[in-house]
């Protein structure tokens, strides 16, 4: 009859650690917003490091076009909103345009190419790899990102 009930409480204690490590990756978005009409959630979660303030990540929100020679670039706001009751923050990229191109000759013919928002100091984030960073972009443009990592060599500034 012990061993029954070892049995029994060991099966329950098993498929209750089963069920909240299969809700857990669930469990760090939940209290985020769906995404409005037209938008898309992105969520990007990145690997522990030994330190994460010497990493940053850099965020591209554009599309692929078909582009000839002239650089180009698009222009929108980015928002940084607070969840609220959280202590969380998400970004919203919103009124999306297209910027300001060169007007260059091409005699070359079209590529395509990623083509992204101009807003460089807003779109690098700081590393986090305790909890996930959540993007929403209009649903016709895609998210793409890379890190950034600090060099351990240190350099001395010169007097002047």
């Amino acid at each position: 009859m012990n061993n029954l009930k070892n049995i029994l409480l060991l099966t329950l204690v098993s498929t209750a650690f089963i069920s909240l490590n299969a809700s857990d990756k669930k469990d760090k978005i939940h209290m985020y917003p769906q995404a409005q009409e037209g938008y898309t959630r992105y969520v990007i979660e990145v690997p522990k490091t030994k330190n994460d303030y010497d990493h940053k990540l850099e965020l591209f929100v554009g599309k692929r076009m078909l582009v000839d020679c002239n650089n180009r670039s698009f222009f929108g706001k980015v928002n940084e909103v607070d969840l609220k009751g959280w202590g969380y923050k998400y970004l919203e990229i919103t009124d999306i345009e297209a910027g300001a191109s060169t007007m260059m000759a091409c005699p070359g013919p079209k590529v395509e190419k990623f083509i992204s928002l101009h807003a460089p100091e807003k779109l690098i984030r700081r590393y986090n790899s305790r909890s996930p960073l959540v993007v929403y972009i209009p649903s016709d443009y895609t998210l793409k990102y890379r890190f950034w990592s600090a060099s351990e060599d240190l350099q001395d500034a010169t007097k002047q």
